[in-house]
């Protein structure tokens, strides 16, 4: 069996931190060995998601790489609710699954990893960010939004995760927006709602 060289190795690591993930078809393209594959496996170098799909067995570079991961997978997905909440600070509960916004009309995917919970939206569009980082994209409700979120689905996610979330949000001082919080909380439905709670906190 052929050695696996310190060069490939790394190429293939760091390509995988990159990326989150490869399948077969990218490993072809790197030229890297199906029976480089298997040792670079039992070395402990990478690991097997699913048939034909590798990731680093290395922690991740981010903490967030699974939500880059998710977005890769899910093209028109948008991270939102707890996860969102979570990757603003504004939550100490990160849910074991992430949890993906994607359009009314389309038909929910079906994807091995990362583990995801899907939300319909009809808005995609208004608090959307996009993070680039190492060639993936990361697309997420801003703060403001994922906050107006939490209370619009409070019954689904906790009416206690969705004050937490306010609460540490208008902390924040001049980071803080309350002007747009307000905006997106009318346009989604939740103004009367959420007002009161920023009248007695700021």
């Amino acid at each position: 069996m052929p050695r696996t060289t310190p060069t490939t190795r790394d190429r293939l690591v760091a390509r995988l931190r990159r990326q989150g993930s490869l399948t077969r078809r990218d490993l072809d393209a790197e030229h890297i060995h199906a029976r480089w594959l298997r040792r670079l496996r039992d070395e402990g170098v990478i690991e097997r998601v699913r048939p034909g799909v590798y990731r680093a067995a290395e922690p991740p570079e981010t903490t967030d790489q699974t939500l880059f991961e998710a977005c890769a997978v899910v093209p028109q997905g948008v991270v939102c609710m707890a996860s969102a909440l979570a990757y603003h600070r504004l939550s100490t509960i990160n849910p074991s699954r992430i949890e993906m916004a994607i359009p009314r009309d389309q038909r929910k995917p079906v994807v091995a990893y990362p583990p995801i919970r899907f939300y319909e939206f009809r808005d995609m569009a208004t608090g959307l960010e996009r993070v680039r980082a190492r060639g993936a994209e990361l697309r997420i409700f801003n703060a403001e939004r994922s906050i107006c979120d939490a209370f619009r689905l409070r019954h689904e996610i906790g009416k206690d995760v969705a004050l937490e979330a306010l609460r540490t949000y208008l902390q924040r001082g001049p980071d803080r927006r309350v002007e747009v919080l307000l905006t997106i909380a009318r346009d989604a439905g939740v103004f009367n709602v959420i007002r009161p709670y920023v009248e007695a906190l700021v």
